[in-house]
């Protein structure tokens, strides 16, 4: 084995955060310099390092988690180990692990129903950088598989209230190529105030609202939290403009 690839696999496998943080630089790094010098197999690398670069995507440092999936991306063009191992690792999905591995798999514009279940957790994660990442990953997924567009709204109904507000403002930019209004107006209702505030921001990005929708988000400017009566105040008055029909003194 290189000594270069065993200095990086030992501080990979290292119970001290900053050390498996600069293996994990330096093995970006590697990386980078062995492709620059014409470097063609990878096998010897992968066969080291698969399992430690995948152990990294669930790692507490999240600088870890940054540079193993870029690695990891990297290598699954380079090594038919890499997508197997990555697949592998979305179950449970509930895990910093899986998340990772469905992030890297849809930077890779990979689709299955694990992938799905992977993002959908994700968007009830406690980092607010992994929720709004899970919401990017399954936007860009969900333009070729429909599929990922259903597992969005499934998420409307997660018991998490920050997995269902980041499920709606998915739905809110889905609305591009996606019938999603009738899934985000169910949650007009939602218990949790801050999905309610998501569900009128996010109708209000659709190209087009019908009127019991937009009725609908009108009974909430009287609603008990004033969050969510400012945005549905803004909202309607931008729906009044955007709808009221053609003055005949200003067409004819």
């Amino acid at each position: 084995m290189d000594a270069s690839v065993a200095q990086i696999r030992a501080g990979l496998a290292s119970p001290d955060g900053p050390e498996r943080l600069q293996a994990a630089r330096q093995l970006e790094a590697w990386l980078a310099a062995r492709l620059e010098a014409g470097g063609s197999d990878w096998t010897p690398v992968v066969g080291a390092l698969l399992p430690h670069m995948v152990a990294g995507l669930g790692d507490a440092e999240k600088g870890v988690q940054v540079h193993c999936a870029e690695c990891l991306q990297f290598l699954a063009y380079q090594s038919e180990a890499v997508i197997p191992a990555l697949r592998a690792a979305l179950t449970p999905p509930g895990q910093r692990r899986a998340w990772g591995a469905a992030f890297v798999l849809a930077r890779l514009g990979l689709w299955s129903e694990e992938v799905g279940e992977a993002l959908a957790s994700a968007m009830g994660a406690p980092d607010r950088d992994i929720r709004w990442a899970a919401a990017g990953f399954a936007l860009a997924l969900g333009r070729s598989h429909p599929e990922c567009v259903q597992m969005v709204k499934r998420a409307l109904h997660a018991p998490e209230p920050r997995a269902r507000k980041m499920a709606a403002y998915c739905l809110g930019a889905m609305g591009e190529y996606a019938d999603v209004a009738e899934a985000l107006a169910g949650r007009l209702a939602d218990p949790d105030r801050d999905v309610r505030r998501a569900a009128i921001l996010a109708l209000n990005r659709l190209p087009r609202v019908d009127a019991g929708v937009q009725q609908a988000v009108a009974r909430l400017r009287h609603d008990p939290d004033k969050f969510v009566r400012r945005a549905a105040d803004a909202v309607v008055s931008r729906w009044s403009r955007a709808y009221r029909p053609p003055d005949p003194q200003t067409t004819g």
